[in-house]
């Protein structure tokens, strides 16, 4: 029927729309080592040369960000064995 697919459409959209709302692993880490670290996200993004909105992208999933991860770990001091748990869940 034309009623159903639309509803689809709509939960799809919802679903997306609240996906990039969801922190990766990896970004669940980096929150957890800025709480501990008493860091602001703008801070890190300082630290690391990039903007606070593309840091919060990279942890959010919605942006690799590979050639900042290596920065956010150094600048974190966070623990390469969780980074590769985060990264490979």
């Amino acid at each position: 029927s034309p009623g159903s697919s639309s509803k689809t459409h709509i939960a799809e959209r919802r679903t997306a729309m609240k996906s990039s709302n969801t922190l990766t692993p990896f970004g669940k880490l980096v929150v957890k080592a800025l709480v501990d670290q008493d860091m602001t996200k703008t801070e890190l993004a300082g630290q690391i040369g990039t903007s606070p909105q593309h840091l919060s992208r990279i942890l959010h999933g919605t942006r690799p960000g590979g050639k900042h991860i290596p920065a956010i770990v150094a600048a974190l001091a966070l623990d390469p064995r969780k980074v590769e748990k985060a990264m490979a869940a």
